[in-house]
């Protein structure tokens, strides 16, 4: 079944675009906003840039969409002492979400910082950066919550590399359950992804010691 919808030319976007997407009612998260929290109060969204020239010298560790996946971050791509892009730099406690093809889930929190090294995200990636010192890391599986995705989904605008815009993810509404249980939340997902690091580092230890054996 079709959803309409209908808005004056006073509502319509810039330059009175009229694709249906722009205008799309699934592109709102359907909580009451008296039972929710806006992300926007709890957030920005970093634009800290290290351009090409800026990164002449120094030591970065590339992140790029593909090493952000279902809450975790991958850092073992190889460092490089330049870059032939900008990027965003990121900073531990950060949660980055790719605006490109929301349906790959690339969202991450970001549990590492490097001593000597920068963290350089592709641009493709939102970075959001909490307003005080609490941890975001509950927004993890928030932003990768089917409500939300559903969100992102029916945002993308682009048949060739569809992607959602800032303001799609500062309209997203915390429902105050979530908000006030965000602690235990934040503590049980760094704890989850904790856990994979050790699992990481001890496969890697297995496949060398095997490396070695055969």
């Amino acid at each position: 079944m079709a959803i309409c919808i209908v808005k004056s030319s006073k509502q319509l976007g810039i330059n009175f675009v009229l694709t249906p997407e722009r205008y799309n009612p699934k592109r709102r998260m359907n909580i009451n906003s008296e039972a929710s929290i806006p992300i926007s109060e709890i957030i920005e969204l970093s634009n800290e840039i290290l351009t090409t020239k800026q990164g002449q010298g120094v030591n970065v560790v590339q992140i790029n969409t593909s090493d952000a996946m279902g809450g975790y971050l991958n850092t073992s791509s190889e460092k490089t002492a330049s870059i032939n892009s900008n990027k965003k730099i990121l900073k531990k406690g950060d949660v980055i979400i790719s605006r490109l093809r929301p349906y790959l889930k690339q969202v991450a929190y970001v549990d590492v910082e490097t001593e000597n090294e920068t963290l350089g995200a592709s641009t493709e990636f939102y970075v959001l950066r909490s307003r005080n010192k609490e941890s975001i890391a509950y927004l993890v599986p928030f932003l990768l919550s089917e409500p939300v995705q559903l969100v992102f989904e029916n945002s993308v605008e682009g048949s060739q590399h569809p992607r959602f815009k800032e303001e799609d993810i500062l309209n997203l509404q915390i429902p105050i359950s979530i908000y006030h249980d965000r602690e235990n939340i934040s503590q049980r997902v760094i704890s989850a992804i904790a856990s994979y690091r050790i699992y990481e580092k001890s496969i890697l230890n297995e496949v060398i010691a095997m490396n070695k054996a055969i």
